[in-house]
């Protein structure tokens, strides 16, 4: 009889399966926080609660679109600079994330992009849409925190402002979560699978 061959050892299996396991949880948590965040960002670039003033009188609300006063709603003749900057960088960090998310869906699609890497756009992707989304809010945070000059009006920042606060460290923690999986797939020579 002759010599039987060596079992293999289980361990490479059982290691490209745990490796395997944590690259797919990370890459459904980035996609997962990706398109939440591309939810908040076009909820914060369609609503028009950023700024409320509250006076005796009335209530005004205003988004990057128009102002509201008493259930009348209309666009202004004048567009501040810091309104249209803070749009473009908002439109710009929508179509990222939504890019960002596309990548991650193809993830699951079983097609070899070869030096075009899958992961790396993820990244790329959401740490862009983030940074889009950093200046579009710094810009109005900065401009808009000492514009109450009367001191009968009280002057506060709303949702809408706080759901793009909100895209930001998500879009962050998705391009995080994509560099994973990136550095997980190169480490253990998943793709030559």
């Amino acid at each position: 009889m002759p010599d039987a061959l060596p079992e293999p050892s289980p361990k490479i299996p059982e290691t490209l399966t745990l490796t395997f396991s944590r690259m797919l949880a990370c890459r459904v948590f980035s996609m997962v926080l990706t398109t939440t965040s591309l939810a908040l960002l076009l909820l914060a670039l369609i609503t028009d609660y950023w700024l409320v003033a509250n006076d005796s009188k009335d209530t005004v609300h205003s988004g990057l679109w128009k102002w509201c006063r008493d259930g009348n709603c209309f666009t202004p003749n004048v567009t501040f600079d810091y309104i249209l900057a803070t749009r473009a960088f908002l439109i710009m960090a929508c179509l990222m994330s939504l890019a960002a998310v596309i990548v991650h869906i193809a993830f699951f699609a079983p097609c070899d992009c070869g030096i075009l890497d899958k992961p790396f756009f993820a990244l790329v992707a959401a740490f862009t849409a983030g940074l889009f989304t950093l200046i579009a809010v710094t810009v109005f945070t900065a401009e808009s925190w000492d514009k109450n000059e009367d001191q009968q009006i009280q002057l506060t920042f709303e949702w809408s402002f706080y759901l793009a606060w909100g895209a930001f460290p998500m879009l962050l923690l998705a391009g995080i979560l994509s560099l994973v999986v990136l550095l997980c797939s190169s480490r253990s020579g998943y793709d030559n699978i």
